[in-house]
C-alpha cells in the first residue's frame, strides 16, 4: 500500500454525481424502474460515485397528519406507504445491486425501509450503501427523526455510524437534521471519510414565511447548506448534499391528503462540496443530475494543514467515545455467525472497531457455544 492509496482508493480523480428527480411517488417499484433509469445514464455520463436523495424509494411524507386528520384519507396514505417500504435484503434490493453491477458504479440511495425482524412493523428513514460489485456494504437509519417525522419513522439505533471501504475510497453518509448533531458528526468525521453523501428532502429556510418550512430557492437560507459546507471542512472529504426534488404533479392521482402536501421546497437545491467547504457545483434546483469531478489534491492539500483526527486532534484533552462498541458484544457486532464470517470479513470488522482480527475471532467462538 501505498500513501496515495488512503485517499480516494488511489485514484487521482473520482467523477461523482446527485439524482435530483422525482421518484414514482408511493410506488417502490416503478420508483426501482426509474432508479436503475437514472444509475445508468450517470455511469454513461462517467459517474463512479451515484446519490440520491433522502428517501428516495419511494417518497418522502411531504404530507400533514396528527390528530385532526381525516380519518379515512390518513388511512389510505398511510397503508400505502407501509406496502411500499424497502425490505433489506430482497427482490428490491436486488434490482438495484443488478444496476449499480451493470453500470459499474457504487450506489447511495434514500428510502423507507421496513424492519425484516418477524413481528416487528416499524419503517426507518434509511440511507443504502451498494458497492460497484452490486454488494450491499450497509445501511443507516436516521438516529432522531425531527419533529413530526417520529410520527412516521422509527429511531435508527446508532450501530450504523460507520464508513465503507470501496474502490474510490470510504463512504459514509448521514440524513437531514444529522448535520445537526455535532457529537453524531464528530463519529462520522473520526471514520475517515473521502465521501460524505447528506440527504435532505429539499432545500428549505426555517425562519422567513408563514409555514415551518419554506424554500430556499436562491441557495442563501437553508441551513443544511451551511451545515454540510462545514462537515466538508471539518471532515476533509468531499460532500454529496443531495436534496429532494418533486412538484405537485409528480403525486398520484386522487392523492388522498393533496391539501396538506408542502412541495414549494422540493425545488431541489443540490451541491457538491470540496474539503476546503466550498461548493464545486450548487446549489442547483430543477430535474436534473449534477456532477463533479473530485480530485484527490484537493484532500491531500487540506490534510496537511487541518487533519481534524490526526495531527490537529487533542485525544489526551478530549476525545469522542462511541458507545455502541461498549453495549453490545462482538458476535452482535458481527451480526452473523463465525461459521458465516470469512478471513476478509472479519479483518473489515476488526479494522472498523479497532481490535485485534484474532482476539476477535476467539470472543466469537466462546460466544457461539
Amino acid at each position: 500500500m501505498k500513501p496515495s492509496d488512503k485517499v480516494l482508493g488511489g485514484h487521482s480523480s473520482v467523477k461523482v454525481a446527485v439524482v435530483q428527480t422525482a421518484p414514482v411517488y408511493l410506488n417502490l417499484e416503478k420508483s426501482i424502474d426509474r432508479a436503475c433509469q437514472k444509475i445508468q445514464e450517470a455511469a454513461n455520463n462517467g459517474a463512479a460515485l451515484i446519490a440520491f436523495t433522502e428517501t428516495w424509494l419511494a417518497g418522502y411524507p411531504y404530507w400533514g397528519e396528527g390528530w385532526g386528520s381525516q380519518l379515512q384519507d390518513w388511512i389510505a396514505v398511510r397503508v400505502q406507504f407501509y406496502n411500499e417500504a424497502l425490505l433489506i435484503p430482497s427482490d428490491d434490493t436486488r434490482r438495484l445491486c443488478d444496476a449499480a453491477a451493470n453500470a459499474n458504479v457504487n450506489v447511495v440511495i434514500g428510502c423507507n425501509e421496513m424492519d425484516a425482524r418477524a413481528g416487528v412493523h416499524t419503517i426507518y428513514n434509511t440511507i443504502l450503501f451498494i458497492d460497484r460489485s452490486g454488494k450491499i456494504l450497509g445501511r443507516h437509519r436516521k438516529t432522531v427523526p425531527t419533529f413530526v417525522e417520529r410520527a412516521i419513522w422509527g429511531p435508527g439505533d446508532g450501530e450504523d455510524l460507520v464508513t465503507y471501504q470501496t474502490d474510490i475510497g470510504r463512504i459514509g453518509g448521514l440524513i437531514c437534521g444529522e448535520h445537526l448533531m455535532p457529537l453524531i458528526r464528530a463519529r462520522m468525521i473520526e471514520e475517515g471519510e473521502d465521501f460524505h453523501i447528506a440527504v435532505f428532502p429539499g432545500a428549505f429556510s426555517l425562519h422567513v414565511g408563514p409555514k415551518l418550512e419554506e424554500p430556499d430557492l436562491e441557495g442563501q437560507s437553508f441551513w443544511g447548506h451551511t451545515s454540510t459546507r462545514a462537515h466538508a471542512l471539518e471532515a476533509g472529504c468531499f460532500v454529496l448534499s443531495a436534496c429532494g426534488y418533486m412538484q405537485a404533479n409528480d403525486l398520484p392521482g386522487g392523492f388522498p391528503l393533496k391539501e396538506t402536501v408542502n412541495l414549494d421546497y422540493a425545488h431541489g437545491g443540490s451541491q457538491i462540496v470540496a474539503p476546503l467547504g466550498i461548493p464545486l457545483v450548487g446549489p442547483i434546483s430543477g430535474d436534473t443530475i449534477i456532477y463533479a469531478d473530485c480530485k484527490a489534491d484537493m484532500i491531500k492539500v487540506w490534510k496537511a494543514v487541518i487533519d481534524t483526527v490526526g495531527h490537529y486532534a487533542r485525544p489526551d484533552i478530549v476525545r469522542l467515545d462511541y458507545l455502541k462498541l461498549q453495549q453490545r458484544s462482538f458476535s452482535e457486532i458481527a451480526g452473523r455467525s463465525l461459521e458465516k464470517r470469512s478471513d476478509d470479513e472479519f479483518e473489515i470488522i476488526a479494522e472498523r472497531h479497532g481490535i485485534d482480527k484474532n482476539q476477535l475471532e476467539a470472543a466469537l467462538e466462546r460466544s457461539s457455544r
